[in-house]
């Protein structure tokens, strides 16, 4: 199952690296409309129409994206109830998102309502970020600019959780890329479990969830995992390897303690398995004892000496450290000097 890389999510972010400036509308209505027939009817040329821009410049130049300027007028000239239509047309799905955008600028929580209303619409369209260009579907691209954005566009927490939920319980969960955000931040509810279960089948990520709920049958499957994944560590079964460390910093349970200590070594001295350091680090913090922050302490002072993979290495815990900044890990930041910079 595709999912979505580093540079993709900064590719995603960059949807909020962009200002507006809200203009006070003083004209009559007569003018008014005839700006809005500017900004709708005589739509501007757009370069690369084909593709939708999911961040502000393209192209190897940085050039500022036309679609971008578009949606900025929209916005300031457009009333909401024609945003919504623009934005539900079927016809030009280009179009629709360039609307879609004005719309959550405009009004976050009637974006919110149509994202919803259409959060099975998995017409295809072609994004392009900078330079990178995929295919994707219409759903994906709307919930990851509310989702991945939401305090910028000023999205209520309300909202947010509303569209969580209408996310996992849509027909294709897995074509979006926050599932498996979600999966790392759903809480325990009694309503969610069996939908889990049903998705677990289909997506392994949903494990991650299913931890929360600290059952039986949840600790012998990661335990099944765990064994099965330490008798082949290799780049090929990286998603599991990632997976099940995940499960476990969600679920830190004694009875795979030693199991999880052992595979963690193992990833950590196969170089093809460097990706999957940071949720080495992130499993071991999860136990929060004086044993993992020994071996970590040791792991770390090791690679600093081995220069070749001391940036990775060091790079990682610093990830795992800032998603879980437990105070019993501090020292170590400071310890060996690690930062972004």
């Amino acid at each position: 199952m595709k999912r979505i890389g580093p540079i993709s999510i900064l590719a995603l972010l960059g949807i909020i690296t962009f200002a507006f400036s809200l203009h006070s509308c003083k004209n009559n209505k007569k003018k008014q409309d005839k700006v809005v027939n500017l900004a709708i009817d005589k739509k501007p040329e757009i370069k690369n129409k084909k593709s939708f821009h999911t961040s502000k410049h393209i192209g190897i130049g940085g050039t500022l994206s036309e679609q971008w300027k578009k949606s900025d007028s929209l916005y300031t000239h457009t009333s909401t109830k024609k945003l919504i239509e623009l934005a539900s047309d079927q016809d030009d799905v280009i179009e629709s998102l360039i609307a879609f955008r004005a719309l959550l600028m405009k009004n976050p929580h009637k974006a919110v309502n149509l994202a919803i209303s259409e959060i099975d619409d998995t017409t295809n369209v072609s994004t392009l970020a900078g330079c990178c260009r995929e295919n994707d579907c219409v759903s994906n691209v709307r919930i990851s600019m509310i989702q991945y954005a939401r305090k910028y566009y000023k999205v209520s927490m309300a909202d947010s959780i509303r569209i969580d939920s209408a996310l996992l319980f849509s027909n294709y969960p897995s074509k979006f890329y926050y599932i498996y955000h979600l999966y790392h931040k759903l809480p325990a509810k009694p309503e969610y479990e069996k939908r889990l279960l049903q998705l677990y089948k289909h997506d392994q990520y949903a494990l991650i969830a299913l931890a929360r709920y600290h059952r039986v049958a949840t600790k012998q499957e990661i335990i099944r995992l765990l064994s099965k994944i330490s008798k082949n560590i290799n780049i090929d079964n990286r998603d599991t390897i990632n997976t099940v460390l995940d499960a476990v910093t969600t679920w830190p349970s004694e009875s795979y303690k030693h199991q999880v200590i052992k595979v963690c070594q193992h990833i950590l001295n196969n170089p093809d398995t460097r990706g999957c350091y940071r949720n080495v680090f992130g499993a071991l913090m999860a136990y929060n004892d004086k044993w993992s922050y020994n071996y970590i302490d040791k792991t770390l002072s090791k690679a600093i000496k081995e220069k070749q993979v001391s940036f990775a290495t060091c790079y990682s815990f610093l990830e795992a450290y800032e998603a879980n900044p437990l105070p019993l890990f501090k020292p170590l930041v400071q310890k060996y000097k690690i930062s972004l910079e």
